[in-house]
């Protein structure tokens, strides 16, 4: 089983936003500091941190995803309750609830009255091999971060301007940059949740058949869905170039796909370090 994820961690692109995050933080305030973490699969980042009190949490780190999701065995323990909302994911749609988070506590970052998400993230557990109890976004990683995958480091801070950079093409709470694909721009989420590129089924495909290598299942909370792989012969971003590069096309609802053509996962392409600079507005990487 091949696990491409993406806003709810083993799983793909959770677009739909009911609520809108708090900040986390004052405004103006940029986060300083270090956070260690744990690298599954070469691409799926857990750190430890608090929810509402409890400490020693599993929190993956996911900037495809917003807002925040708990699992909904830490909700039963903070006694949280909500209303029902409905999740927009790639081959399905979950019924969640929306509710309140007293406090988040993650490395530096502190927020307090965040709105979050509540599912039932089981069958993300049981397919990385380890505990999540919780899915952090982009609406809590409002503030300026280098991800080091060697060092399995977020330092929180002014960002420094690695080898390579590009704008975004928008800001939190989802960040897209552009990308050429055999030659044609293709806007895509950068998601560290994602284990690889991932696009979406669309016109260009359409037009342009890519050859087949093979088809293979990812899952998330909703149940399981295809993914076609295929070989792209031609992949440009920045100062980044490479050729025969393994991506994976997805049949979604169009409403389910958000502003964007596809998820961008950040090892895949061979990316060891990557920095998103919320001031600048600049994603660059080495």
């Amino acid at each position: 089983m091949m696990t491409i994820t993406s806003g709810l961690a083993a799983s793909a692109a959770a677009k739909s936003v009911p609520v809108v995050a708090a900040p986390a933080g004052t405004a103006g305030e940029q986060a300083c500091g270090d956070l260690p973490f744990q690298l599954f699969r070469g691409y799926v980042i857990i750190a430890e941190g608090s929810l509402g009190g409890l400490t020693g949490r599993h929190l993956l780190i996911d900037t495809g995803s917003s807002p925040t999701v708990l699992d909904a065995a830490v909700a039963r323990q903070l006694g949280l309750a909500g209303r029902r909302a409905d999740l927009l994911l790639l081959n399905n749609d979950a019924r969640v609830r929306a509710s309140l988070l007293s406090t988040l506590v993650l490395g530096p970052i502190r927020a307090q009255a965040l709105p979050v998400l509540v599912a039932d993230l089981s069958l993300i557990q049981k397919d990385l091999g380890t505990r999540i109890d919780a899915i952090i976004g982009l609406d809590v990683l409002r503030t300026s971060f280098v991800i080091d995958y060697h060092a399995r480091r977020i330092s929180f801070g002014p960002s420094p301007r690695l080898v390579n950079s590009i704008p975004f093409e928008t800001g939190s709470p989802f960040v897209t940059v552009t990308m050429r694909v055999d030659g044609d721009p293709v806007r895509l989420l950068v998601d560290t949740g994602a284990s690889g590129l991932l696009l979406f089924y669309g016109e260009h495909y359409r037009s342009k058949p890519l050859p087949l290598m093979r088809v293979q299942s990812s899952t998330n909370i909703s149940g399981t869905f295809n993914l076609e792989q295929v070989e792209l012969s031609d992949v440009r971003l920045g100062g980044l170039h490479r050729q025969k590069q393994t991506a994976y096309v997805v049949r979604t609802p169009e409403r389910a796909s958000g502003d964007f053509d596809g998820l961008m996962g950040i090892p895949a392409l061979g990316i060891k370090q990557v920095a998103f600079d919320f001031e600048r507005g600049m994603l660059s990487w080495k």
